[in-house]
């Protein structure tokens, strides 16, 4: 790729700060309570065997992305460049609009209809992003995937 060439940007976010707040004020508190919830399961065993089940199925997730999103608070934004190796989409909960995805150098990103809808297989492109939870900075094409 020539050095001097402009990526041409498919999809920016410039408020990815607020977004990244906005996901640490929902999944510390909802993570906090469903782990308190886990714990109090914990202490009623054996007779609370199916709660333990059930609420681990929410507890595990919503700590897991609710510390993702707390590491990028003290973290800086990363760029990722490689090729687009799978790019998938489907529908949101309750089949409420839909979501695409892109898997570049086996990081999974969440992006635009856009961006979604623009970028193929096999494109080469640049993906600024906050380096836990995958927020999207921004999505540039380097250069596009030879035609199938």
């Amino acid at each position: 790729m020539d050095p001097d060439a402009i990526p041409d940007v498919i999809e920016e976010n410039p408020k990815h700060r607020q977004t990244l707040l906005r996901r640490v004020a929902v999944y510390v508190p909802s993570a906090a309570v469903a782990t308190a919830l886990f714990v109090y399961a914990l202490t009623a065993l054996p007779q609370s065997l199916i709660m333990v089940i059930v609420v681990a199925i929410f507890t595990i997730p919503l700590d897991m992305e609710a510390v993702s999103a707390v590491r990028d608070l003290s973290a800086q934004p990363v760029v990722t460049e490689g090729r687009i190796d799978r790019k998938w989409s489907k529908a949101r909960f309750a089949f409420f609009g839909r979501v695409h995805y892109l898997m570049v150098n086996r990081k999974l990103f969440e992006v635009g209809a856009v961006a979604g809808l623009e970028l193929q297989l096999g494109d080469q492109v640049r993906v600024e992003h906050w380096p836990h939870s995958h927020i999207l900075i921004s999505v540039a094409r380097l250069t596009a995937a030879p035609p199938r």
